[in-house]
């Protein structure tokens, strides 16, 4: 299924907008029966957005895509990161450290969030940072589904918009029955026949 035909053109009229705004967005996919787990990834044009919905290929999946800069403590300057991080992360609230893409070292997913460290202290912060890759460019901030969605739109300054689409498998198509329709004709007739009033 080429997922990209789920958005209408109001869905990528509204992604444009967002992106001329913002110069980049924050998509997360959920992946159902994976207890949660997800991929995220920052897309700079529609182009990589639609490239990137286009490749995936499970059956089921949510796809959450937010108008903010997710990630907003950037660059390479290690000391200037951790100071600003220290004061925009409050003391308990969960952070992540990612390495931003696009990544060019034989990636297979050049625009995936990788994540370098996470946690929920200053002290946690302070150590992630100290053992990091010298010199490499990262961004630090909170993950939209660490925290609650409150606590999330609360470091943010603001209510965050975000456009979700749910994947979930149509019980009303059968492979099975489309390649094979002779072997299910007596149970559909029969079915139906016991439906049919006295």
């Amino acid at each position: 299924m080429n997922c990209t035909l789920l958005f209408r053109p109001h869905h990528v009229a509204r992604l444009y907008d967002w992106l001329t705004e913002l110069g980049e967005l924050f998509v997360r996919f959920e992946y159902h029966h994976s207890a949660s787990a997800g991929d995220d990834y920052l897309v700079r044009s529609l182009e990589e957005l639609r490239d990137l919905i286009s490749r995936q290929t499970y059956g089921e999946l949510d796809i959450y895509i937010f108008r903010v800069i997710i990630f907003p403590i950037r660059g390479n300057d290690y000391s200037a990161l951790l100071q600003r991080a220290l004061w925009e992360i409050p003391e308990g609230q969960w952070y992540q450290i990612v390495a931003l893409p696009p990544h060019t070292r034989g990636c297979e997913r050049p625009h995936e969030c990788e994540c370098l460290a996470a946690g929920k202290s200053h002290d946690e912060l302070r150590n992630d940072i100290a053992n990091l890759e010298p010199g490499r460019e990262m961004a630090i901030g909170v993950h939209p589904f660490d925290p609650s969605y409150e606590e999330f739109e609360q470091f943010y300054g603001r209510p965050v918009e975000m456009l979700s689409i749910e994947i979930r498998k149509n019980l009303n198509w059968y492979d099975e029955f489309n390649n094979n329709p002779a072997k299910y004709q007596d149970a559909i007739r029969q079915w139906y026949a016991s439906a049919e009033p006295d």
